[in-house]
């Protein structure tokens, strides 16, 4: 089985934080990246709710924005895109108001004529993450650790019996964790092949070796060659999930 792009994870606490030597050197070598921040830390600082200039920047997503049915998660919204815009502006060299973001018939985020860059948005809860990857296929998804505890029985459609076996397995205060990080990674590569839950759950899932995170089959088995994803805890209060997928051929 040939292992794919593991992605790697950058925290950044705004614009002027972004390792921009680091982030393209990585996006190079291993072409998977994702670069995450807080709300707080990402919204301009000494402007009001609705700058002016940030409306401006978000270009055709104003109306996207102002459809979010929160204010918190309007907020999220915007930052995310401008996130992405900062974040490939600085990898490409490029002034990030020039980017736009388009969308698929299924509403998979892209960056108009920026063929060969794959994205990805995950957010939650004042957390805010974007995948970005050269020649594939990237998704993200980001989650709380400590929401109200996931009951198994409610989930178990959602899992391969490979994974069931696994949470069976594990000692009960390990067993929430594995599920999240089940789900997340599940939701991840969803996003990555834009395909939501038209691929039911419990027909695939990710399991994990020396060799890092392999897609397998209700069946046990190994597919999908070129996969890679990780997990990594975001402080104490999130887990980012992430999944890189290289072009076939």
């Amino acid at each position: 089985m040939t292992q794919g792009p593991t992605p790697t994870l950058y925290a950044a606490r705004g614009p002027d934080d972004l390792e921009v030597a680091r982030i393209r050197k990585e996006l190079e070598e291993s072409r998977c990246v994702v670069v995450a921040g807080r709300t707080e830390d990402w919204w301009p600082h000494g402007t009001g709710p609705d700058p002016e200039d940030v409306r401006v920047l978000l270009g055709a997503d104003r109306a996207r924005a102002d459809r979010q049915p929160t204010p918190e998660r309007r907020i999220r919204f915007i930052v995310s895109r401008l996130m992405l815009r900062a974040t490939a502006g600085a990898l490409l060299g490029a002034d990030p108001a020039l980017f736009e973001v388009a969308y698929t018939v299924t509403g998979r985020p892209y960056l108009r004529g920026c063929d060969e860059l794959d994205i990805s948005v995950g957010d939650c809860e004042g957390l805010v993450a974007v995948g970005l990857m050269d020649g594939g296929r990237v998704g993200v998804d980001v989650a709380p650790l400590q929401p109200p505890p996931l009951r198994l029985p409610s989930v178990e459609h959602l899992l391969t019996r490979h994974e069931l076996d696994r949470l069976h397995a594990a000692r009960p205060s390990a067993r929430h964790s594995l599920l999240l990080r089940f789900l997340t990674l599940k939701n991840s590569y969803a996003k990555a092949m834009g395909s939501g839950r038209r691929i039911p759950y419990a027909d695939f899932g990710v399991a994990t070796d020396r060799d890092g995170c392999h897609l397998m089959g209700k069946d046990g088995r190994f597919y999908v060659p070129g996969f890679g994803a990780a997990s990594n805890n975001f402080g104490s209060t999130h887990l980012i999930s992430a999944t890189g997928v290289a072009k076939s051929g």
